[in-house]
């Protein structure tokens, strides 16, 4: 295995090229343990915690897991079409990184959104057969009624869907708003259910995804790296 030098730190980080490293090492502007390096070279002995670059201190792990509560009028997409990117919130070597989206939430809808470059932890939450649960609250046009309440728990078929989807739990706060929990996650999927039972949403927020709740301490656009412990939940590892 190579010795982990700087530069080779520093790219594995999203900095850019080995070449582009080394140009960034040279200006003086990285530290290891609040001292200056400027050789790209220098082997090692341990990978360090943190790194501080330009003044900003930087976790060193390679492996990205990262909770963001998305605001209103962003995309989920590396391609925004119409919209700025939820990926113009992160730091632009995450992109270097090559983090993903898991799931997505659409340009009307808010709330928790969960980031990653690890494949096995987005296959695992995205995966239908796995029904990793994901709580909603919903805001409607108009009162829920009883019969649109049976309907969404016991099932509705949305066009171009196979089967049938419900809702797994279902809370009413008021006449219009809604707490709601889905196993699948379909294009729209709660949109098009209520939208299917004869009601409309007009605001749809993502309160958490395999119980894990969003951090009440985040506002929209800001992020923050998850615990071993959050991770952990999510993979039904505790």
């Amino acid at each position: 295995m190579p010795a982990l030098t700087l530069e080779r730190l520093l790219s594995s980080l999203g900095f850019g090229s080995r070449k582009d490293s080394r140009a960034l090492i040279r200006m003086g502007v990285v530290e290891i343990d609040g001292i200056i390096e400027e050789d790209p070279f220098i082997e090692l002995e341990k990978r360090p915690d943190y790194i501080t670059v330009n003044g900003e201190q930087i976790p060193t792990f390679e492996d990205l897991y990262i909770m963001m509560h998305k605001p209103l009028g962003y995309e989920c997409s590396h391609n925004p079409r119409y919209h700025d990117s939820v990926f113009s919130l992160l730091p632009s070597r995450f992109l270097e990184m090559k983090i993903r989206s898991v799931g997505r939430l659409d340009v009307d809808s808010s709330g928790l959104l969960l980031l990653s470059n690890k494949g096995d932890f987005i296959h695992h939450l995205e995966s239908p057969k796995r029904g990793v649960l994901k709580r909603y609250d919903v805001t409607l046009a108009r009162p829920l009624e009883k019969t649109q309440e049976e309907q969404l728990l016991s099932g509705v078929i949305l066009k171009n869907e196979k089967r049938a989807v419900f809702a797994r739990s279902l809370e009413k706060k008021s006449e219009t708003q809604v707490e709601i929990e889905i196993g699948e996650g379909l294009y729209h999927q709660v949109r098009r259910m209520f939208a299917a039972v004869g009601n409309h949403v007009e605001e749809l927020r993502r309160l958490s995804i395999g119980g894990l709740n969003l951090d009440q301490q985040l506002k929209p656009k800001e992020w923050k790296y998850l615990t071993e412990s959050e991770i952990d939940q999510l993979m039904n590892r505790i």
